[in-house]
């Protein structure tokens, strides 16, 4: 979505301090957080937490998410699917990389007066910036800044974890650190309950998930000595098992943990014919250099493109790419 804006990246890329962060939300009466779209675990964790958090100190929140809440995170939103309203008072972005992130709110995240996000690719578009690429997710920048603002509720701290632990995989994924468990620990301490909350995350699945990832196994396929794996999605899938976002969701970690696998891609088709590529690494290559190729780009272990064609056409331009960066190690 163009809006005519041109995105006000700050000249020194410079962090301002959590400190400042703090006591500028502190000031504000009227403030709105802005998830990005397709909103996952971490940009919605941080918006409740962040909104239970100011709302304790008097302040009128509003939260915004350009696409639909999945049935698993909406115990965050009190149920609610859509997250729509009319913007209010300070702007401030969640976890968004770069404003056309936000979906239909572009420009709203192009006149943020606040960016809090972990991904090293933000180019600090906000009045004031926090942008931390070594936390495994942008929950842990926001444990940090709760303790600026108050005592944490059991609410805003299983927000936070929500956030920190869907990121990194329920503490799995290579991207865990020590302050990952750190940040886990002092938001356990609020007394949510630990392990409900696990169950729902991380071990309760629909039949419609199920079924989907039953069908899309069988369309593995194997390169360069079974490296690389690649699985695909179709619209017909999606049609014959009623599987939505929430379904999708994990389906494009599983080919990566067949045994041998350096790389997964996960090709899945959209309405318009094109296929939004997720790439899955055990670390040794970088998925986000190998999309970035194609007008991606993400993390080391987790990224994503878009790529035109036929799946044969997008498979095989993928799979070239991934073959050349494994002879290059």
């Amino acid at each position: 979505m163009n809006w005519g804006w041109t995105v006000p990246v700050s000249k020194m890329k410079k962090n301002n301090s959590l400190n400042e962060i703090a006591a500028f939300l502190l000031k504000q009466e009227r403030l709105t957080l802005l998830c990005h779209h397709r909103p996952d675990g971490d940009t919605l964790g941080c918006a409740f937490g962040l909104k239970e958090l100011l709302e304790q100190k008097g302040k009128e929140v509003l939260v915004l998410c350009a696409d639909p809440v999945s049935p698993r995170y909406r115990f965050l939103s009190d149920g609610r699917e859509r997250l729509d309203g009319e913007a209010q008072g300070a702007i401030i972005c969640l976890d968004i990389a770069s404003p056309s992130m936000a979906g239909k709110w572009e420009e709203l995240a192009l006149q943020a007066d606040v960016v809090i996000d972990h991904h090293a690719t933000n180019p600090f578009y906000g009045k004031m910036n926090y942008i931390d690429a070594t936390a495994a997710a942008t929950g842990e920048i926001m444990v940090d800044l709760a303790e600026l603002l108050g005592d944490l509720s059991e609410r805003s701290a299983a927000a936070f974890y929500t956030a920190i632990a869907t990121d990194t995989g329920c503490f799995k994924y290579g991207n865990t650190t020590g302050r990952s468990h750190q940040a886990a620990a002092k938001l356990i301490a609020a007394g949510f309950d630990l392990p409900a909350l696990n169950r729902w995350l991380f071990q309760t699945v629909r039949r419609a998930e199920t079924e989907l990832n039953r069908l899309a196994m069988e369309t593995i396929r194997y390169f360069a000595e079974d490296r690389i794996a690649a699985m695909r999605i179709s619209l017909e899938m999606l049609e014959q098992t009623g599987a939505g976002a929430d379904e999708l969701e994990t389906i494009s970690s599983l080919p990566g943990q067949i045994e041998g696998v350096v790389v997964a891609a996960t090709f899945k088709e959209q309405k318009d014919g094109q296929y939004k590529v997720s790439l899955r690494t055990n670390g040794m290559i970088h998925g986000g250099e190998i999309c970035a190729l194609f007008g991606g780009g993400g993390h080391k272990q987790a990224a994503g493109c878009t790529l035109s064609g036929s799946y044969e056409e997008a498979e095989q331009k993928m799979v070239s790419a991934l073959i050349k960066a494994l002879e290059q190690l």
